[in-house]
């Protein structure tokens, strides 16, 4: 059973790519995969779509399929509590790097690509709630194609540097910075944010590490430019 998946790559690229040119080019390489389970990571920049086209994919692989075998994993369940962050003077930037478990997020990952427990159970995140929901999402032995969403898998510094050897694939979402920003606002209000508070917050942490993860854009083995999903 082959685990670590990573190595050299040439970079492709899919634009005006719709959802199934999308799950068919995921069920394919699934199916051509010598490993037990087949890992995809779906990364880019905040606003960018990727907890959208991750829930989208998995519902057409799992319809086309006609079986559950596709789940989503979002590394946004591994944000620290609220109350922690709060103790480590970090809530105003939750978000960046520091606001998550990421030791244990890893360990997740290399848990599931060994393919070895019966079920795993991880957290969601819950948007209303704005903290993570533990063990809200449990990873069976049926499910074959694991589709991990999040800002920092192809992140170069410790510990996030030790995923990419885990994923079969990785995509970078490529959205328009005006679409990301349309995006980013809206969310932040329907916190009770103002425009200007939304805003701020754009500045102060979506921003930055928008920066940060378009310098891990060459790692990815697909460039996605998906403006056609609505995402």
């Amino acid at each position: 059973m082959k685990i670590l998946r990573g190595g050299t790559h040439r970079m492709g690229a899919i634009t005006n790519a719709d959802l199934t040119t999308l799950s068919n080019l995921l069920i394919k390489n699934y199916e051509k995969s010598q490993n037990t389970r087949f890992l995809l990571a779906i990364t880019g920049v905040p606003g960018a779509g990727k907890s959208t086209l991750a829930d989208l994919l998995m519902k057409k692989i799992n319809e086309v399929l006609k079986e559950e075998s596709a789940i989503v994993v979002p590394m946004d369940g591994y944000h620290y509590h609220n109350d922690i962050l709060i103790e480590k003077g970090l809530l105003p930037l939750k978000g960046i790097p520091q606001t998550f478990d990421s030791q244990r997020f890893v360990m997740l990952i290399k848990e599931i690509a060994s393919g070895k427990e019966e079920k795993l159970y991880c957290p969601s995140y819950d948007r209303d709630l704005h903290n993570p929901v533990e063990g809200s999402i449990v990873i069976e032995k049926k499910h074959k194609i694991i589709i991990v969403e999040g800002n920092y898998l192809l992140v170069d510094t410790s510990p996030w540097n030790e995923l990419a050897d885990l994923f079969d694939e990785s995509w970078f979402i490529e959205t328009p910075s005006s679409t990301t920003k349309e995006r980013l606002i809206s969310r932040h209000m329907r916190t009770g944010r103002s425009v200007e508070e939304a805003l701020k917050k754009i500045s102060s942490t979506d921003a930055p590490n928008a920066e940060l993860i378009i310098q891990t854009r060459h790692r990815a083995t697909q460039i996605i430019t998906a403006a056609n999903l609505e995402l």
